[in-house]
């Protein structure tokens, strides 16, 4: 797990009873991983600017905190959201053209 220091935190908040419930469940059933995940699957036509989807990405991240949001504990054992300042935007390039 990555370190969080105070400069990388805009907030901290408490978990909404629905989070306290999918983070339980999620911790229960350790095999069933991305039971809570959505995955979207979005056909593109034409040129693509790659450069310009990572930088809309990007914006969509600085945009809604709820997407910069991890779960951790407090030395207490209470959950919390963490919501990151800016984090990094994970991406990944794989050429199927050829």
């Amino acid at each position: 797990m990555t370190a969080v220091t105070t400069s990388s935190v805009e907030d901290v908040l408490p978990l909404a009873p629905l989070q306290e419930g999918l983070l339980f469940h999620a911790l229960y059933e350790q095999e069933a991983r991305g039971l809570y995940l959505t995955q979207t699957a979005i056909r593109l036509t034409g040129p693509l600017s790659e450069d310009r989807l990572r930088r809309a990405a990007s914006a969509l991240l600085a945009r809604h905190p709820n997407l910069r949001a991890s779960f951790r504990y407090r030395g207490t054992g209470e959950p919390v959201q963490v919501i990151h300042r800016d984090p990094e935007l994970l991406w990944t390039t794989i050429d199927i053209a050829a």
